[in-house]
């Protein structure tokens, strides 16, 4: 076979590989996760903490007559880029209960009563703390996951654990996700505006229609889908709502089925090795030039446009979105007099509390619970054990805790410092105590794997 690359572009090949692979692993968000965060406190705690702050005030936007979209940095990444992160998460969601983990009821079953235990023990715990004072409408903060993070520090640590871990762990975030999105949409909504929300109903039905009546360009979607954002986020639903919504209208179907795909490429390979020239290149011939682009076309439409979709959001959000919403949400103020202050809040002992003892828990208690009732069954391999460690991780609770802070403490922003500390401080806490948890169940089964040798 001819090799068309050439020996420059092999060699950049070959240097920029593992760039690729990089950024692809599922644990590089996680990564760029931690080091936004940590790039965020390193600004503000310095000189140029104030020069960084009018950064992410700077208003961008577009004005057209009386029509006015313009916003903050800030305001354009928690509630623009932010949607497209829902929308990702909306089109996982839809992939898992259609074809993924979430269609076999018996795991399913304890995982989501997993999850409502993950939940509702974290906000009892932070109410407990906060309930008689302003500070308790901060009781959904310590309720969600991390993903990005759970999974990388899972990676990171737990290579001798089963793969059911792996599948609990990730169906719960979904779970997690669903629930932190529901609090969002009617707990956390100002004044709502009627006219808007049926604006954003009538958008929502178009998305719908156009699934309906075959339509797989992705532009279209994107245009309706940008006015659905606008109208959720004028009617006072907070606008991250609209990438949800959306992803409920992608298509999930494709055109071709696996025997029509097949007859199609075969029919269409037969035709360019008839036109087969050795003496000439693609370019110069206009017929296999056109076979080729119909090949492109034929495998297009023998793939979703949800997975297609999925596919190419996947890393601009992992490694933009997330990252650069850190950057500018995570940064906290931690010279002596303010750090001894924020330590002694009770929002702070309240998130601390919430995420490193309610989540694992409430997961390890009600698993226990739907496992004893019999209502459904673990993973393959599974055992209570590495419950625990899920739980653990899923205290890890930073992008999505971060988003939820800003939205409950709008009329107190005193107390956004001290909820960010309890999240970086219970994160930690979390990690750590997967780790060392992770550490002494490797023992064990390693224990057990040499008793099992001897005896045999």
């Amino acid at each position: 076979m001819e090799p068309t690359e050439t020996r420059i572009e092999r060699g950049f090949g070959r240097v920029l590989t593992p760039l690729e692979n990089f950024i692809y692993k599922q644990t590089t968000a996680g990564f760029l996760l931690f080091i936004a965060a940590f790039v965020s406190m390193v600004l503000a705690n310095s000189p140029w903490n104030g020069l960084f702050e009018a950064f992410a005030a700077m208003e961008l936007g577009f004005i057209a007559h009386d029509f006015r979209m313009v916003f903050s940095l800030r305001e354009w990444t928690s509630s623009g880029l932010m949607a497209l992160f829902f929308f990702l998460i909306g089109l996982e969601i839809k992939r898992e209960i259609l074809a993924g983990k979430l269609r076999e009821m018996q795991h399913v079953r304890p995982i989501l009563v997993a999850a409502a235990g993950g939940m509702v023990v974290p906000a009892a715990l932070y109410w407990m703390v906060n309930g008689q004072n302003d500070a308790a409408h901060g009781w959904a903060i310590p309720m969600a996951t991390d993903t990005a993070f759970a999974i990388a520090a899972l990676a990171l640590f737990a290579k001798r654990a089963s793969p059911g871990i792996a599948i609990f762990l990730a169906a719960l975030a979904i779970f997690d996700d669903i629930g932190a999105i529901l609090v969002v949409a009617f707990f956390y909504t100002r004044q709502l505006d009627t006219a808007y929300l049926i604006q954003a109903a009538i958008a929502l039905a178009a998305l719908s229609a156009l699934n309906i009546l075959g339509v797989r360009r992705g532009w279209t979607y994107a245009v309706v889908g940008v006015m659905l954002w606008w109208f959720v986020h004028q009617s006072g639903v907070h606008a991250t709502v609209a990438g949800l919504l959306g992803a409920l209208a992608v298509p999930a179907r494709t055109q071709l089925g696996q025997g029509g795909f097949t007859e199609k490429m075969k029919a269409a390979l037969s035709v360019f090795e008839q036109k087969f020239d050795f003496g000439r290149r693609i370019i110069e011939s206009p017929e296999q030039h056109s076979l080729a682009m119909e090949f492109e076309r034929t495998v297009k439409s023998a793939v979703t446009p949800l997975q297609r979709w999925h596919t190419l959001l996947l890393t601009p959000v992992g490694i933009i979105v997330l990252p650069l919403f850190a950057l500018l949400s995570a940064g906290i103020d931690l010279s002596g007099e303010s750090l001894v202050e924020l330590l002694s809040s009770s929002v702070t002992m309240g998130v601390v509390a919430g995420l490193a003892i309610g989540k694992p828990l409430g997961i390890v208690l009600f698993t226990a619970i739907a496992l004893k009732l019999k209502v459904g069954k673990l993973p393959a391999g599974m055992s209570m054990a590495e419950i625990v460690s899920v739980g653990l991780l899923s205290g890890i609770g930073f992008t999505m805790s971060l988003f939820i802070t800003t939205l409950s403490f709008q009329e107190h922003p005193e107390f956004i410092e001290p909820a960010k500390l309890g999240i970086i401080a219970g994160s930690l806490a979390s990690a750590i105590a997967a780790w060392a948890w992770t550490i002494v169940i490797g023992r064990r089964k390693a224990n057990r794997y040499q008793e099992n040798l001897t005896i045999s």
